[in-house]
């Protein structure tokens, strides 16, 4: 027998439901058009365009920390036919069939329903936006619509939480919550064969999107993170539900004894558990932040398919639907009016232009947005593919692959704030290269601009400006200390652990090499602390010779440097030290040595 408020729910005329799928659909369909997808969508669809399903799962999922069923989907769509310009009408689609299923089977009073879809996460960061997470809410939904014959319909569940499993990190996280929850529950033991087949899934989903050891993203997770647990939690509370921690926890709080009594408070416990641990050990961004509000649905669901909506529950509901209703009408006229990317501005730009014959080279994750424009990979200096290599072999953000490269006509820089802007423009002004083009973009989050998705097209303009001296004290040549630095201290600087700096090749350098010549004080409390520190290098893949210092002193360190780490013109050099310390004195940096100049110099001018 069906609870009471669903057979009152159904007494209802159908055409409001009609009404709002169709305005749903209207509203979604309508912005799709003017949302230029950023690089994340642009990734995905990259991966599934240029990898086959082999590489994909085989490789490729190691490096993107996620089971791999978005890209398999858009894989076959691709093959299908499918153009980037219809990209966004899959999540729409999917968005589309997740408010079907809300609209149709969830237990809940109709003006409830009827609002629902219109929330920021379901009609705008999961819709309008192409991401893996678009499939979330329609699995979701759909186990929450057999939920209550979820053990007598084993196979259909097995299927829907394996497909749940297989979206992201945060829906395999959600499928293992429902499972335990489900059996726990029901107090009816899971059937072998599809529990056997639920968990081999999952293995093989961990195993295809377990980190490759040589990833280069989320490179800080770890257990040491838990002390930043309260305020993961805080943001993932105040994103999910009405922008302050607090609020939400209150929304939650008026919820709780009616998803106690109706049975939902385990999963929302385990899940939210699950969810906050892993965004404080491995990675946290804000859209995940609404698989959270999506899990708090689900639980109450399930929990209204046991017992009537209390009237604190459906305070809390009206409370997150005004709150997000709002996000969604600022939202979606921000992507009406307002560049989302600069990838299409910039794609436009190179499809009238052409592409430089001496190469177009490419900085920063954004830029891989610009490449689903094109049949084919763009840049100079990718070699794997169109997509991003989330691998720590990809050099596109290392300054000395920059100034190695003969490829670089033009040089297109993705940014995501004004310090990478400013970061860039000055590197790139040692080579003599300047500003031609500027294409905006802006990635919306809920009521403003989360980050920039700007692109600046640099050409050279001017003679380079690097030197083959620096001299720490001289503000104006700060610009070639590109890593590892602090500020001036007098007439030298403090150095981190590992730091490099980019020194332009003196004339004649091409015919005996040149001379590398680093001006260096150790403190007497860094041997005091750290003993003998020894230090080392690279020039061009050319491994400098180490040098130990054993007592507090100024030295010069001199290393010979071969023709062929100089071809280019400029030089990046990196030098490593054993050892360094943080916290001395006070001082929290992590320090290394203090450098007064570095220089390349003939052989003939060393003294």
């Amino acid at each position: 027998m069906l609870p009471e408020t669903v057979i009152e729910s159904d007494a209802r005329p159908r055409s409001l439901i009609y009404v709002a799928a169709g305005v749903y659909g209207l509203l979604v369909t309508l912005t799709i058009p003017y949302h230029e997808p950023w690089a994340d969508e642009a990734q995905s669809w990259l991966l599934a365009r240029d990898a086959s399903l082999a590489q994909l799962w085989g490789h490729l999922l190691h490096y993107e920390g996620t089971p791999g069923l978005w890209q398999t989907l858009v894989h076959a769509l691709i093959r299908l036919g499918l153009p980037y310009s219809a990209y966004g009408f899959v999540s729409a689609l999917l968005g589309l069939a997740a408010v079907v299923l809300l609209l149709r089977y969830a237990p809940l009073p109709l003006f409830i329903r009827i609002l629902l879809p219109f929330t920021y996460y379901l009609c705008y960061q999961y819709a309008v936006i192409a991401r893996s997470y678009a499939l979330i809410p329609p699995l979701l939904f759909g186990v929450a619509a057999i939920y209550p014959n979820a053990t007598r319909k084993p196979v259909l569940t097995t299927l829907l939480l394996c497909l749940l499993a297989g979206v992201s990190v945060h829906g395999f996280l959600i499928s293992v919550c429902i499972w335990v929850t489900l059996y726990l529950t029901s107090h009816s033991v899971p059937r072998l064969i599809p529990s056997l087949t639920y968990w081999f899934v999952l293995a093989v989903l961990v195993v295809s999107a377990w980190p490759a050891k040589d990833v280069a993203f989320a490179e800080h997770r770890s257990l040491s993170n838990l002390h930043l647990l309260p305020d993961v939690t805080k943001a993932g509370l105040a994103g999910a539900f009405t922008g302050y921690w607090v609020t939400s926890l209150l929304v939650i709080a008026l919820s709780a004894p009616f998803l106690w009594r109706g049975g939902g408070w385990l999963f929302f416990l385990l899940a939210s558990a699950a969810f906050f641990l892993f965004g404080t050990i491995v990675y946290a961004q804000l859209w995940h932040f609404g698989i959270l509000f999506l899990a708090w649905l689900f639980a109450i669901w399930i929990s209204a398919a046991k017992t009537r909506v209390t009237t604190p529950a459906l305070v809390a509901l009206i409370t997150a639907i005004g709150v997000q209703c709002y996000w969604t009408a600022v939202a979606i006229p921000y992507d009406w009016n307002h560049s989302y990317s600069g990838s299409l501005a910039a794609a436009q730009y190179f499809q009238q232009n052409g592409l430089p014959a001496g190469g177009l080279y490419a900085i920063g994750y954004p830029t891989v947005a610009v490449q689903p424009y094109f049949p084919a990979n763009l840049y100079s200096d990718f070699h794997h593919g169109a997509y991003w290599d989330w691998s720590k072999r990809n050099t596109a953000n290392d300054p000395a692959a920059l100034f190695g490269s003969e490829r670089r006509q033009l040089v297109l820089v993705g940014y995501k704030n004004l310090s990478e802007k400013k970061r860039w423009a000055d590197v790139l002004a040692l080579l003599g290269y300047g500003l031609t083009q500027h294409f905006e973009g802006g990635t919306f989050w809920q009521t403003a601009v989360f980050e920039l998705e700007s692109y600046d097209l640099y050409g050279q303009t001017s003679t380079p400006r690097a030197t083959s001296s620096v001299n720490m004290a001289n503000p104006a040549q700060a610009a070639q200390l590109l890593n590892g630095f602090y500020g001036i201290e007098g007439k030298s600087r403090w150095t981190a652990k590992n730091f490099s700096v980019l020194l332009k090749v003196p004339p004649g350098s091409e015919l005996n090499g040149a001379e590398l010549l680093l001006k260096v004080y150790v403190p007497d409390a860094q041997f005091q602390k750290l003993g003998a520190i020894t230090l080392s290098g690279d020039v061009g893949g050319f491994e400098l010779p180490q040098r130990t210092f054993s007592q507090s002193n100024e030295y010069t360190y001199v290393a010979q440097v071969p023709v062929g780490a100089l071809r280019s013109g400029f030089a990046v050099v990196n030098f490593r030290l054993d050892k360094s310390s943080a916290g001395l004195n006070g001082d929290a940096r992590d320090l290394g040595i203090v450098v007064t100049s570095v220089s390349l110099e003939q052989p003939s001018q060393v003294r």
